[in-house]
């Protein structure tokens, strides 16, 4: 018998939404009433993450003020020591004029994230506070960031480009937004197997 894959969210609605499409999982959704106010050092990040194949952020989070921030920061540095890989989810701001400021903490923390995820839209605005062409940008996120899988979505056309170590993938989604395909891509990734067959089975299973 198959451990269902343990999940450990972290921050805004996105997140939120990620977690809920992620019901073959394990779900432990730190739940935080208002994000711009609480004390970061009374979550329990080692034993929350202890055991956890998963801990899901948003770049978007830590726009939410310096506790959001630091609660985020140390989740990700406590998910180095426990195990579970980083999957950090990369949309718009609802302040579109800070994705950069949002963006400067994935750079910063980039060797901490396993999978980076990005929709349409951020993938696309990216591409122009990084001055790259938007089709170039994920191979060069990869590279640049040894990020062992950096993935765009396009909701409109249902397609999804997965750029990993041992190559890239580009197929067609069963989901119909970002946020679903990848909580059920969470939950199928562990039991496909390793390297470019288990990415490109787990994808073609969402």
């Amino acid at each position: 018998m198959e451990t269902a894959v343990r999940i450990v969210g972290f921050g805004d609605s996105l997140v939120s939404e990620v977690l809920d499409s992620a019901d073959s999982g394990f779900i432990d959704r730190i739940e935080i009433p208002n994000l711009s106010d609480f004390s970061h050092g009374e979550i329990d990040w080692r034993g929350r993450l202890e055991g956890a194949h998963w801990l899901v952020l948003s770049t978007s989070t830590v726009l939410a003020g310096d506790s959001a921030r630091s609660a985020q920061g140390a989740s990700m540095t406590f998910a180095e020591f426990e195990g579970p890989r980083t999957v950090m989810v990369t949309d718009i701001p609802s302040d579109p004029s800070r994705l950069a400021e949002a963006w400067g903490f994935v750079i910063e923390r980039i060797r901490q994230i396993h999978m980076l995820f990005f929709t349409k839209n951020a993938l696309s605005a990216i591409a122009k506070i990084e001055e790259m062409e938007e089709s170039e940008l994920l191979r060069e996120i990869r590279l640049r960031g040894m990020t062992p899988q950096v993935i765009g979505f396009e909701s409109s056309e249902n397609t999804v480009t997965i750029e990993h170590s041992l190559g890239n993938y580009v197929g067609t989604s069963k989901a119909a937004k970002a946020s679903q395909w990848l909580g059920r891509y969470l939950c199928e990734l562990p039991s496909q197997g390793p390297g470019a067959e288990g990415i490109k089975n787990a994808a073609n299973r969402c």
